[in-house]
Parts: C-alpha cells; sequence; structure tokens
C-alpha cells in the first residue's frame, strides 16, 4: 500500500467512496468542488493503483490540525487501510510543527486505538466555529470528538 497526496485524478474516487458513507449519514458529503478546492490537504492510499481510502489534514492553528474525510472503499477493503492514512497524517502534522490533532468521528475505539482521548466539542472552539456552525447536524451532532497531543 502507498500512501501518497490525492491528485486531480483521484478526485472521482475520492468523492464516490465519501459519498457512500454520507448517504448512509455517516460522513458528511463532499462535493466535486468542494475537494478540488481542498486537494492538497488530502492523502490516499493506492494499492496497485487502485485508490482504496483517503483521509485529509486541515491546519486550525499554528499548532492544531484537524483529521477529516477518512473513508475506505466500500467494495475493496484493504485491512489496515485507515491506520496507515492517519499515521501518514499524524506525521504530516508533525514534520509541519503541528502539537495536537483533532477528529470527529462515529468510529472512536479506532481513534482511541491509535492514542486519541475524547474531548468535548467546546474543547475544540476553532472547529465548532469555523465549520459546525454551518453543519446540519448543529446542535444535534452524534460525533465524538477525539485529540492526539503529538509533544
Amino acid at each position: 500500500m502507498n500512501i501518497r497526496p490525492a491528485t486531480h485524478a483521484d478526485i472521482e474516487t475520492i468523492v464516490r467512496i465519501i459519498s457512500h458513507y454520507a448517504a448512509q449519514g455517516i460522513m458528511l458529503p463532499r462535493s466535486h468542488t468542494a475537494l478540488a478546492e481542498s486537494l492538497s490537504t488530502y492523502l490516499v492510499a493506492d494499492v496497485d493503483g487502485q485508490i482504496v481510502g483517503c483521509g485529509g489534514l486541515e491546519q486550525y492553528s499554528s499548532s492544531t490540525a484537524e483529521i477529516f474525510g477518512l473513508a475506505t472503499a466500500p467494495h475493496k477493503p484493504v485491512r489496515g487501510t485507515g491506520s496507515a492514512i492517519v499515521e501518514a497524517l499524524i506525521e504530516k502534522a508533525r514534520s509541519g510543527k503541528i502539537a495536537h490533532v483533532f477528529a470527529l468521528t462515529l468510529a472512536p475505539a479506532f481513534f482511541q486505538k491509535m492514542g486519541f482521548r475524547t474531548v468535548q466539542h467546546t474543547d475544540l472552539p476553532m472547529k465548532v466555529w469555523k465549520d459546525c456552525i454551518a453543519c446540519p447536524k448543529y446542535g444535534n451532532c452524534d460525533e465524538i470528538a477525539m485529540v492526539l497531543d503529538l509533544n
């Protein structure tokens, strides 16, 4: 498995993977346009030229970034894909001198295994005021906020 930066050629596959989970209410959808605008934040897992997963890292401050859009191909699951992407995103955060990464997730056990701890949404004010306020789930969010300290 090769973890690499996403390219424009990957957009359709990433949108398809995320749309599968968005249709089930597990993730928020991402349009082709939104994905293209944030493409530089995404990494993909590639196995023999096939994209089997994706995830992004968005910096919120000089010390904090979010791991978001983490998804694996639903019809071709490859064991360890999610972990490999998260590890690469953590390494990307470390190389950018980020002290904390966070994720909002419906799969807290996955992130706990990777060393994340549960926090309150209010512990992430930058996220709440930038993104959550515009989310259709605002005020009724079922996602768990989790943080990993990198220092």
